[in-house]
């Protein structure tokens, strides 16, 4: 990704409201298998034969995804004389719409959130889901573990596309309000407006709190009128959103990463030359790196900023939250999940 001025990276983010899953995300895992031509492919054409793609972000135009992605098609034409043609561009609907294009073959490709998980592998949905991880490490093993293979594989099935690079790090969900919200006693029986997820209801509300579903463009007028109290989403959202005009406190509750993917046509992958192929995986796995050390180490600065613009930021007991959170994590588990909590815990 070229060089920017942190301050333009971190405008350059203006992260969707939600989550990945429910709204518009984007993003991509590492896994070998899932950059491979389907079994009906060609994987042997010549390496002269030309392909275009077309992918579809459901990120805004400027968003620092798309900018990755469009450094990384700028790469890719560049390391395969102009055979691999890439064109990036936002306005093709949410996630669903997106991926449906794709697997019809409309378009080649898309930038998305985790909606892959819901649509073809839900009884894993945790990986996306609060305080079910202790950081970032092992949510992005989880990714990249066992657990998420069959999900992975209906997707090329049954979605005839494949996740390609590693998921990009889009950054820590934390909590704001008009109060801190160090320990989960503080939020009994607080309004949170929460994205439109039963899992995520079901935690939040087993915690203590009173989660409400308000669309994400209706959130800042919710909060300035109190129809809900509280949110949750990274410190980038809440500059981007101005959400820091109408909440007092941002606590940092680290309750999950949020993540973004990237997949691809298989039939469009079976007609690249292997060496081609090649070209496309790895060169966007570097770029995706990249984005998310840039991300990582962005947020410092966001939360730097919403101190800035007078906020209170608070540092969460985070074994406190963690504790609370177990018990609705093992329901929500045991009635929809496939592994136990303690089976994730240790990946």
């Amino acid at each position: 990704m070229p060089d920017l001025n942190r301050r333009s990276f971190i405008e350059q983010l203006g992260v969707l409201g939600g989550t990945g899953a429910a709204v518009g995300l984007a993003g991509c895992t590492s896994n070998s298998s899932d950059s491979q031509p389907s079994d009906s492919g060609n994987s042997t054409n010549s390496g002269s034969q030309s392909v275009s793609l077309l992918i579809g972000s459901v990120y805004p135009s400027g968003h620092a995804i798309n900018e990755m992605a469009k450094d990384w098609a700028s790469t890719v034409a560049e390391e395969t004389d102009d055979r691999i043609d890439i064109t990036i561009e936002a306005g093709f609907g949410g996630e669903k719409e997106v991926m449906e294009q794709t697997r019809i073959g409309a378009i080649q490709g898309t930038l998305i959130g985790t909606r892959w998980v819901i649509d073809y592998d839900p009884k894993n949905f945790w990986v996306e889901s609060p305080f079910v991880f202790e950081n970032w490490e092992q949510q992005r093993r989880a990714f990249e573990s066992e657990y998420l293979e069959d999900g992975r594989e209906r997707l090329r099935e049954e979605g005839n596309q494949a996740l390609i690079g590693p998921p990009v790090y889009r950054g820590y969900r934390h909590t704001s309000g008009n109060q801190s919200f160090k320990d989960p006693s503080a939020i009994q029986n607080v309004n949170l407006r929460v994205p439109g997820l039963d899992p995520w209801v079901n935690i939040w509300d087993g915690i203590g709190a009173s989660p409400t579903t308000v669309a994400f463009d209706e959130l800042y007028s919710g909060l300035q009128q109190g129809v809900v109290d509280a949110q949750e989403n990274p410190a980038e959202t809440m500059l981007s959103a101005s959400l820091y005009e109408v909440q007092d406190y941002y606590t940092l509750t680290k309750h999950l990463a949020s993540t973004g993917w990237c997949t691809i046509n298989t039939n469009t992958l079976s007609n690249m030359s292997e060496e081609d192929r090649n070209v496309v995986t790895s060169t966007l796995e570097t770029k995706i790196n990249n984005l998310s050390e840039n991300i990582a180490a962005s947020e410092e600065e966001a939360i730097q900023s919403l101190k800035d613009n007078g906020m209170n930021v608070v540092e969460a007991d985070r074994d406190a939250w963690l504790t609370a959170a177990k018990e609705p994590l093992q329901q929500q588990f045991e009635a929809d999940w496939e592994p136990t909590l303690e089976e994730v815990r240790n990946i």
